[in-house]
């Protein structure tokens, strides 16, 4: 019996309760598409306002493109529908990959069970039309489709990209900003697309969600193995590759034990290019009181808060520049400040630890029950925003030198196998082929 999966209930779930849009594009726009930059990946595309009666939320898009032979199936999201004229609407597709079977022919074999045999067949739309499954029907079609190995990796990034966390309320959140981040110091952002993810089966990451996918490009492992990543082996819940122009990013993200015996770690970027080394670790900001200004805000500092801080003074000794090398600050550790419960693309701000600790030792930052006051008018800006810091690492005016940064690979390799959430992002230069 296959292995159920915690993904597949939830998609089932979105199948129901927003429906699957079935869409099928005549060969114009199938040309169109196939010479676009994001293929049919992401892509928009109008069709009559009243063809979306009944669908709400995110739904779930199979779309069919070519005929007999020629035609292939898609999986992906309608994002967004927009009005567009008096009579069309603009429908966004996201996240879009190729699924099997590749016709809709096979597809009607693939459900046999009645009732639903007889209403899909009956609702497969002719070309340049939309049809809306049922809800019972759709639930049905998502665990069908699921039962084939080789949809597996492009249904999961569905899945999970629907249950994203949307603002700053835990764990997950906190990894899917830090892997938003890494994408942002390589000159990339979430939608761009990956040249291969790997996904362990029955770990939760946010790379699952991240990044555009194509065919062959997602794969799910079996949790026990993960050929060829021998020092993250059974701590690795997920592998992304990204390139651009002559440079790859890999981001890696692990998970394991308690925060309190661990060095934790939620952004660890490492430039092999600039051969600079960079830590971030999250501190959620909380209201200073309830009904303060939206501008007074506290983290009130936690209790594993100075064993972090002694941990990362182990590891602050800088060897001397080398050759032609600059830094404006070597420092390896920071720490991004962001509001409990605010949106996730809303970034938040950056300290470098050093900085902290003084800030932490002014009366004017010193808030109620001994929390640290964070405001505009504490801080007098003094400090950095998202965008600079990524511009900062991305160029190598910041991080560690070049002979510390070697050093730093060992502690890379111990927060990836103990951090209790950790996310590596590693860039490389590409070799020559």
């Amino acid at each position: 019996m296959r292995k159920k999966t915690s993904w597949l209930p939830f998609l089932k779930k979105a199948a129901h309760d927003n429906r699957i849009v079935v869409l099928r594009l005549d060969d114009d726009e199938r040309r169109h598409l196939e010479s676009s930059r994001r293929g049919v990946n992401e892509f928009t595309i109008a069709r009559p306002r009243d063809s979306l009666k009944g669908v709400k939320g995110t739904p779930l898009c199979l779309i069919s493109m070519g005929t007999g032979s020629g035609e292939n199936l898609y999986l992906g999201l309608i994002s967004s529908r927009n009005k567009n004229t008096t009579v069309n609407v603009r429908i966004k597709i996201k996240r879009a990959a190729e699924i099997q079977p590749r016709s809709t022919a096979r597809l009607l074999r693939l459900v046999t069970e009645q009732p639903h045999a007889g209403n899909l067949k009956s609702r497969l739309p002719s070309s340049g039309s939309v049809e809306v499954l049922s809800p019972k029907l759709g639930a049905h079609l998502v665990e069908r489709l699921a039962s084939i190995d080789e949809n597996r990796g492009a249904m999961r990034v569905v899945a999970e990209f629907l249950s994203a966390p949307k603002r700053f309320q835990g764990p997950a959140a906190l990894q899917e900003s830090a892997v938003r981040g890494a994408l942002k110091a390589f000159g990339l952002y979430s939608g761009d697309q990956a040249s291969s993810v790997q996904l362990v089966e029955g770990c939760e990451t946010t790379l699952s969600g991240m990044g555009g996918v194509t065919e062959d490009f997602v794969i799910e492992h079996d949790a026990r193995s993960v050929p060829g990543y021998d020092l993250f082996e059974s701590d690795l819940t997920g592998r992304a590759v990204f390139q651009w122009k002559n440079e790859q990013l890999e981001i890696f993200t692990a998970n394991r034990g308690p925060l309190e015996r661990v060095f934790g770690v939620d952004l660890i970027y490492l430039n092999l290019t600039r051969r600079n080394v960079v830590m971030v670790q999250y501190k959620m900001l909380e209201p200073s009181r309830p009904g303060s200004a939206a501008t007074d805000w506290i983290y009130r500092p936690d209790s594993g808060l100075d064993e972090q801080i002694c941990r990362m003074r182990k590891f602050t000794t800088t060897h001397r520049p080398a050759g032609r090398e600059y830094r404006l600050n070597p420092a390896v550790f920071y720490l991004k400040f962001v509001r409990r419960d605010s949106l996730i693309n809303e970034g938040g701000f950056i300290l470098p630890v050093e900085h902290f600790e003084k800030l932490r030792n002014d009366p004017i930052c010193r808030g109620p029950n001994n929390g640290l006051r964070v405001s505009w008018e504490s801080l007098d800006g003094r400090y950095l925003r998202e965008a600079a810091f990524f511009d900062l690492i991305r160029s190598g005016y910041i991080g560690a030198y070049a002979e510390t940064t070697t050093d730093m690979k060992v502690l890379i390799e111990c927060v990836l196998k103990c951090g209790k959430s950790a996310v590596a992002a590693i860039q490389n230069p590409m070799e020559p082929l």
